[in-house]
């Protein structure tokens, strides 16, 4: 609130011009939070989708398709002991190739992400998109839910689906893949990466009903190699991911989505945390509020380090 107060000082002469403040006396920073703390969450949200919607309309992809992120992440500092009140978890929905974000969502105390990420699907109104999702939403009806809305998903398998888990190594092993991507290296500081990604359509899975909106599932093989400046070697590790989607794309595509899935981490929770300092932050009353407006200085940060 103190650095709000600040930049208002800083930039006093350009804001009056632009809005006619006209003020006898610079906003204390205990007004600006005082403002902030009662503002309205669910009108400030509205607001925030419609202008994201702008956005993300002005920046379409030239195939009409978008990969839309959904993650969750604890604003660290908002617990509050006195009050018995743990870390507040925000979801939200991320556009990968435009680094907007589209929406938030509130987790409960008593709730989890899926229902939160399965309501946001249905409430953004978005078509013709592909969600992804980590392990975490690898359930029957979040599927279903997004054919149901005109989109279709990609989604990690691991153990919390045993029996599809174990479907997709044994189809991967005794199965050609109908198509494989291997992707160029990639170098950056300390690490040399390489995938590569087989696409297996129309599986034949045990549980047909159950999984009946899976399209196709993918294995990813990542090789990385990290050098280790104290002991000057090389660590390599291996590392196998499974994925269903309900749709069919080309190999170079899943791989384009599945790391596009991570890059929320760098380009988003990153940005979040180092330069605007949310998990330091210990505002704990109505704490999703600011939230939302780090989300609109993120992405003006996000674009200016691309330029």
């Amino acid at each position: 609130y103190r650095k709000i107060q600040a930049f208002i000082a800083s930039h006093y002469d350009r804001l009056d011009e632009l809005f006619g403040l006209n003020w006898k006396h610079l906003v204390a920073y205990t007004s600006i939070r005082n403002i902030i703390r009662s503002t309205s969450a669910a009108e400030l949200e509205a607001s925030f989708r419609r202008h994201s919607a702008v956005l993300a309309e002005s920046l379409e992809n030239a195939d009409g398709r978008r990969f839309v992120t959904f993650d969750g992440k604890v604003l660290r500092g908002s617990f509050d002991h006195f009050a018995d009140q743990k870390a507040i978890q925000i979801l939200s929905a991320f556009v990968t190739d435009e680094q907007i974000i589209l929406a938030h969502e509130e987790i409960a105390a008593k709730t989890n992400e899926i229902p939160r990420a399965q309501d946001l699907m249905q409430s953004l109104g978005l078509s013709d998109c592909i969600f992804t999702f980590d392990a975490l939403h690898c359930q029957e009806k979040t599927l279903e839910i997004a054919q149901a809305t005109g989109n279709d998903v990609i989604v990690q398998v691991k153990a919390n689906q045993p029996t599809l888990l174990n479907e997709c190594q044994t189809i991967s092993e005794t199965s050609s893949p109908q198509a494989v991507y291997t992707e160029p290296v990639t170098k950056a500081r300390n690490r040399i990466e390489s995938r590569q990604v087989e696409v297996f359509v129309a599986p034949d899975l045990t549980h047909a009903d159950k999984w009946d909106t899976v399209a196709a599932f993918i294995k990813v093989e990542r090789h990385r190699q990290v050098f280790d400046t104290k002991a000057k070697t090389w660590k390599n590790t291996d590392e196998t991911a499974f994925y269903i989607s309900t749709t069919v794309l080309t190999a170079q595509a899943f791989c384009q989505g599945v790391r596009q899935h991570w890059s929320i981490e760098n380009s988003n929770h990153y940005v979040r945390d180092v330069t605007l300092g949310e998990d330091q932050s210990r505002i704990r009353d109505n704490p999703h509020i600011f939230a939302r407006l780090r989300s609109r200085s993120e992405e003006h940060t996000s674009e200016l380090q691309s330029h």
